[in-house]
């Protein structure tokens, strides 16, 4: 786990969380028996300030599929999602396999310490395999946890020992 804090002259400091080791991978999109999945992230806020982005890694891209990250509030207490705050949509094509991919946020605000999740699914025939983090750790990001779901499983699964490999960068105030 990392928490990286940048500072710039005239600039806002920008604060970097989140597990960035690349591991084995979760497939999210709609496969060929019609059955689409989906993955997410919950995760802590290390600072106070603008969430600006939330990069992953498609290690795998079959197909080009229309990407859409929602980024939710979540209930530690009870283990449940709240109200959806924000979202944005990207393009995934097989020219970004391999690299990280950047979910550009519009204006949302986090609390230092609050917990939030999102989540991915894909539009479309294109699947993605999201990097997890390597499988030899356990329980390597301790503030938060993977969730997986399916049309089959809409409110999903929790799993508190794998985490998908990802950064949130936060425009800290």
């Amino acid at each position: 786990m990392y928490s990286a804090y940048s500072p710039q002259p005239d600039l806002p400091a920008t604060v970097s969380i989140g597990i960035k080791d690349i591991g084995p991978y979760y497939w999210v999109g709609q496969c060929l028996n019609g059955i689409h999945y989906y993955a997410g992230q919950t995760f802590k806020s290390t600072a106070t300030g603008r969430l600006k982005r939330i990069k992953l890694f498609p290690s795998i891209v079959y197909g080009d599929s229309k990407a859409h990250l929602g980024v939710y509030e979540f209930d530690t207490n009870n283990h449940t999602w709240k109200e959806k705050k924000a979202g944005c949509d990207a393009t995934i094509t097989k020219q970004m396999e391999g690299q990280w991919a950047s979910f550009e946020l519009p204006e949302f605000n986090v609390r230092q310490g609050q917990t939030y999740a999102f989540r991915l699914n894909c539009e479309g025939k294109g699947m993605l395999a999201i990097a997890e983090c390597p499988w030899s750790q356990m329980n390597p990001y301790p503030d938060g946890e993977e969730w997986i779901g399916s049309s089959l499983q809409t409110e999903g699964y929790f799993h508190k020992d794998f985490d998908l490999a990802f950064e949130a960068q936060i425009e800290a105030s």
